[in-house]
């Protein structure tokens, strides 16, 4: 015999809230591994509040899902012609600050700082600055296959589409979510 269970989750789409923070953050790591990545704890730190923190601050749409009221997805977006987000030159000093006094391998630092380099100057080339985007879109990897990812992108969407935006942009890697964008950006305009 077999008994098969329908198990409902409960879920709920809502605006971010500055408490969603830290497990936006974990949601981030466990995405992209940081703590695998770098073998120094600090450095692994400074990754992901730049990813997470500086996704937040430059975003004017932000937006989680919750499953049985624990945030398991959120998108951080950037419609430009809504109010923008103002210039974080602390955060960016903040961050520069402790890059400084990180504890950790001057080889692994320097990578981690070449990394950004490379990253925002690919970047500029492709992408100009201020244009609408989705920054950071990140679902638990459990929770995959579920349309979160999916509605999320659909709420920003029509965000910038009530705004009049012409085009949404996303920049991805090959190792990364590539083909969930490609396949969202092809069936949904």
């Amino acid at each position: 015999y077999r008994f098969y269970m329908d198990v409902r989750m409960e879920e709920n789409f809502r605006e971010y809230k500055i408490n969603d923070y830290i497990i936006c953050e974990e949601l981030v790591n466990q995405a992209w591994g940081f703590d695998k990545i770098f073998s120094s704890k600090a450095l692994s730190d400074i990754a992901k509040l730049i990813y997470t923190k500086g996704s937040v601050l430059c975003s004017n749409y932000r937006s989680v899902v919750e499953v049985d009221g624990k945030v398991v997805g959120f998108i951080f977006g950037l419609n430009e012609h809504a109010k923008k987000p103002g210039r974080n030159i602390l955060f960016g000093l903040s961050v520069l600050w402790k890059l400084i006094r990180a504890k950790s391998d001057k080889t692994e630092k320097n990578d981690l700082i070449n990394a950004l380099k490379v990253h925002e100057k690919n970047r500029n080339i492709i992408v100009d600055r201020g244009r609408s985007e989705i920054i950071l879109l990140v679902v638990h990897s459990e929770y995959h296959g579920n349309g979160f990812g999916k509605n999320l992108w659909a709420g920003f969407k029509e965000y910038c589409i009530k705004s009049n935006i012409g085009s949404i942009i996303v920049e991805t890697n090959k190792l990364g979510a590539s083909s969930f964008y490609e396949h969202l950006f092809v069936y949904s305009f």
